[in-house]
């Protein structure tokens, strides 16, 4: 016997179809039982009223048949059940029926994604709803942009649309959704925003799970990724008023370093950056937005390096030197990753909290390591194959970046090696970078501490820049000369000694020099031959060495003047220039450093400020601004900071691009040999008097204390004394 089934209730119509079509569509049932035809053997005997129950006959003998799927309802159906929830949602007074438009809402929701509260995305849990197929989706779609001028006042409807997970269907869906996602930004602009954050969140967290819809052909974040760049892409060339939109909606999304993971903080700024390609005219915009953070990042990562404690050798932390960091930074750089599970081994749950600090600075390293290799390789291929004016546009934009977040920045360490590296492309975007340090360095109107922090980017830039040609290396030497000597003439006829606060631009000038003579000495003397040989060559062979004119002069007198800048510079920096001057028979003042042993700047402040006049170049309190080197005592508060911001780059991954463009620190011909007698026989030297011990005790721990970040050359040399 074959049994006599009926309509069961696991094949009632989904719950997200509109009650009327379902009683319309419907209406056969309630029809009068007509005679089976010839070898029917199923016999459906609904009753004649609504208040009776169904009643169903069963026969053995009858064949089991499926009914379609209900989203296989026409397309004509669909717009009528869009229609209808549209016009009943939009009436008014009694008339107003949003039971059609709830089930419209709900067809959405329960193929859509929710956000968590960790910021997350994934989808909807609505496991009691049916979930809708692509095909019936692609329906609603297609009604939906038919009608999309009515959507204005349906909010709750449209952020369920936007909230469908779109990028897991198949491209027939994509396009049908992007096309909507147009359709609605022109004729309700309002909804723009709204849009444009749905696709930027995607850009910090792209769920695997999002592209593994079931019943559907799996989806990869490979091929999600670009479904995301093209409808914006459209929308950008649809509306280009959606680009001001875009850019608050990428600066809203950006992820917060402490809270996202590596592989979201850095696949946000490779999705930022993917933008500038099909939308330059926010090039400018988007470039400063990553920029702006990068720093922020750069500055906390030196704050954090400056509380660790002394034992901890902050190369290491910087290089990221850890058991199991290398592995996770590979894994951090894979696209091909579709795992959405971050897990936790046994030995993270077992480090003090010590290890886990470390680890954590750590971390943030590799993201500030990993993002500054995004834009050296992003600017790298602008340089590469822009077109001249695409170059000097970028080249100006890092110009800009610079003096508005880096140059103010005192404890920035690493993001400046961008301006660092690209102005070394070319020696006219050298001597402009240069040009723009020495005019806010020397410029009137600057901000002195700008002006301070800009003469130590420029002796810093001239210094270490490998590329730089001896030509510009001289000009600017002896311009900074020249200025120098101008504000000794101003101040030091009513100068009562040194004074960092009154005179901090002549200190800061004259730092400069002394930092650039160190490393660029061999480019200011007058050799007619193989300048090469300089490397190895006696230049004493044939007596002592030509000086450029001019230099050696001005450099004594503002030594020996009463601003007596070799007892406020950095105490290192001075001794390193005593050194080596006195090696190269440039100049001799190990005695006058002697003598500034004996002298106390606290004493001299305090006469100075008795003085109504500033001699012109008064800091008004930029000697005591907030810097890494600031956390001094004594006589080392009156003194300048050793910050030459060029010093050692040490980020593993984006060391790579600086090859090539750093000098290096290179010995003094002979000077070691020469050197170790010569301070054998100034250490002989000794003061009688007890003020004059207790002085330098002082300058003792001065030295010690700034030999932590000062004049930092390379591993294996030191700082002469």
């Amino acid at each position: 016997m074959v049994p006599v089934v009926s309509a069961p209730a696991a094949m009632a119509p989904p719950a997200f179809l509109p009650q009327k079509s379902l009683k319309r569509d419907a209406s056969h049932l309630s029809s009068p039982p007509t005679t089976p035809r010839q070898g029917q053997d199923a016999v459906i005997m609904p009753s004649t009223t609504q208040s009776k129950r169904l009643k169903v006959a069963f026969d053995d003998k009858v064949d089991v048949r499926i009914l379609d799927d209900w989203s296989s309802k026409p397309l004509d159906l669909v717009k009528e059940e869009v229609r209808s929830a549209l016009d009943g949602h939009h009436r008014s007074g009694a008339d107003k029926d949003d039971t059609a438009y709830e089930q419209l809402r709900m067809v959405f929701v329960s193929a859509g994604t929710s956000t968590g509260p960790d910021g997350q995305v994934r989808e909807a849990d609505e496991s009691s709803l049916d979930k809708p197929s692509t095909s019936l989706l692609k329906k609603y779609m297609i009604a939906l942009v038919g009608r999309v001028g009515h959507l204005k006042a349906c909010a709750n409807l449209v952020v369920a649309i936007l909230d469908v997970n779109w990028m897991g269907r198949d491209d027939s869906l994509v396009a049908l959704y992007v096309r909507f996602l147009g359709a609605l930004g022109v004729a309700v602009p309002g909804y723009m925003r709204s849009i444009l954050d749905r696709i930027v969140r995607h850009f910090v967290h792209l769920p695997a799970s999002l592209g593994r819809i079931p019943g559907e052909s799996q989806v990869s974040r490979q091929q999600m990724t670009p479904r995301l760049h093209n409808a914006l892409r459209y929308l950008l060339r649809l509306i280009p008023s959606a680009s001001s939109a875009l850019v608050e909606s990428l600066r809203a999304a950006f992820p917060n370093h402490h809270t996202a993971t590596r592989q979201s903080y850095v696949g946000y700024v490779k999705s930022a950056l993917r933008v500038v390609d099909y939308a330059p005219e926010l090039k400018a915009e988007i470039l400063t937005l990553v920029t702006e953070r990068l720093v922020k990042v750069d500055v906390e990562v030196q704050e954090e390096i400056d509380e660790l404690d002394d034992d901890i050798d902050e190369k290491i932390v910087l290089a990221g030197k850890q058991a199991g960091l290398s592995a996770d930074v590979r894994a951090g750089d894979s696209d091909a990753d579709d795992s959405d599970n971050e897990s936790v081994t046994s030995s993270e749950l077992s480090i003090t909290p010590e290890e886990m600090q470390i680890r954590a600075l750590r971390d943030t390293v590799s993201k500030l390591d990993a993002v500054l290799d995004l834009l050296f390789a992003h600017y790298t291929t602008t340089f590469a194959e822009g077109k001249i004016f695409q170059v000097n546009e970028a080249f100006e934009h890092l110009l800009s970046q610079f003096a508005t977040f880096v140059l103010p920045t005192f404890r920035s360490r690493h993001t400046q090696f961008l301006i660092f590296h690209f102005s070394q492309a070319s020696q006219s975007y050298a001597e402009r970078f240069a040009a723009v340090l020495v005019q806010m360095a020397l410029g009137r109107g600057v901000a002195s501490h700008a002006a301070v922090s800009a003469a130590a980017y420029l002796a810093s830039f001239i210094a270490r820049g490998a590329r730089i040609s001896k030509h510009l290396i001289r000009d600017i030497f002896v311009l900074l000369a020249n200025h120098l000597d101008q504000m000794r003439r101003v101040a030091d006829p009513t100068c009562r000694g040194p004074d960092l606060r009154r005179y901090t631009l002549f200190y800061a000038t004259a730092q400069a020099m002394l930092y650039i003579f160190c490393f660029r000495w061999r480019d200011f003397i007058v050799y007619d031959g193989d300048e090469d040989h300089l490397e190895d060559y006696d230049i004493f062979e044939d007596g002592d060495p030509e000086w450029m004119p001019g230099i050696k002069e001005t450099l004594t007198q503002a030594i020996y003047s009463k601003l007596n800048p070799l007892k406020v510079c950095s105490p290192m920096i001075v001794n390193q220039f005593a050194t080596i001057a006195n090696h190269l028979r440039f100049m001799y003042v190990i005695p006058l450093l002697e003598t500034n042993k004996r002298l106390r700047l606290s004493s001299v402040r305090s006469l100075s400020s008795l003085s109504s006049t500033n001699g012109g170049i008064s800091d008004m309190g930029a000697g005591r601004r907030e810097t890494t080197l600031s956390n001094k005592h004594g006589e080392s508060h009156h003194q300048l900071d050793a910050f030459f911001p060029f010093d050692p780059y040490q980020l593993p991954k984006s060391k790579r691009w600086l090859d090539g463009d750093y000098m290096e620190w290179r010995n003094v011909p002979g000077m070691q040999e020469d050197d170790d007698d010569e301070d054998d026989d100034e250490s002989d030297i000794s003061d009688s008097d007890d003020e004059g011990d207790d002085d330098d005790d002082d300058d003792d721990d001065d030295e010690e204390e700034n030999d932590v970040r000062g004049l930092e050359v390379d591993d294996s040399a030191s700082v002469s004394s």
